[in-house]
């Protein structure tokens, strides 16, 4: 459907089959377009995905705002693509149509999901380049998170079933400390995993094609493209 009008029509029409939904085959993975009853389970643990997560945060386009999300797929789907919220394109084409209160909607910028298939091998590569170059660095800093958040934990249990006023000044200057400290380790790990990242080929070639897959490459950053996959092959 490519008429001017459609996104009106389809929001008509919708309501009425209850039954039946509309979306773009851009707007999520196959596999939620699709509903399946078999899911595949994830080879990646949750503090994987959030090393991943700065690694390719660092390579993300800044011509639009780019999200990176994980999706339990199979090994033989694509390593990772590109989708754009169905609910965020029709309110945007409504506003574009000039629609009754959508102009808010028209003046946010364009925000896309940059999806990880979290059981690829090329992921798993990134993962397996990152421990060689920095997972020395991540481990240390690892080793030094786990006893403040412990520290945490056991701050906020003295806390339950209190009010706010019966829990003395020193505690809540403690709980203070322990929390800015916790965000500076974070902080300081995400730094390693950015500049990991924005110095990885692997990485950025991933993004790459999920950006020319959706026809998003262009002008000089295709250039740029087609001169590393050449460097890639040799």
């Amino acid at each position: 459907m490519d008429g001017q009008l459609d996104t009106h029509f389809i929001n008509h029409i919708e309501p009425k089959l209850s039954n039946s939904r509309f979306l773009r085959v851009d707007s999520d993975v196959v596999d939620k377009l699709i509903k399946k009853e078999d899911t595949e389970e994830s080879k990646l643990s949750a503090e994987e995905k959030g090393q991943l997560t700065h690694i390719f945060e660092s390579q993300l386009p800044t011509f639009a705002t780019f999200t990176v999300s994980f999706e339990n797929l199979k090994e033989t789907d694509d390593p990772i693509m590109v989708t754009q919220s169905e609910f965020m394109r029709r309110m945007k084409d409504m506003a574009a149509m000039g629609g009754g209160g959508m102009n808010f909607y028209g003046d946010l910028p364009d925000s896309y999901n940059m999806v990880l298939n979290s059981n690829h091998r090329l992921v798993e590569k990134i993962l397996e380049q990152k421990e060689k170059k920095v997972g020395t660095k991540i481990a240390k800093i690892l080793e030094e998170l786990k006893p403040v958040e412990e520290e945490k934990s056991t701050l906020e249990k003295t806390k339950e079933g209190k009010k706010e006023e019966e829990i003395n000044q020193a505690d809540k200057d403690k709980l203070t400390d322990v929390d800015k400290k916790i965000e500076e380790l974070k902080n300081k790990k995400k730094d390693v995993l950015n500049k990991y990242g924005s110095e990885n080929k692997y990485v950025k070639q991933l993004v790459d094609l999920a950006l020319l897959a959706n026809n998003m490459l262009k002008g000089e950053d295709l250039t740029k493209f087609v001169k590393r996959s050449v460097d890639l092959i040799k």
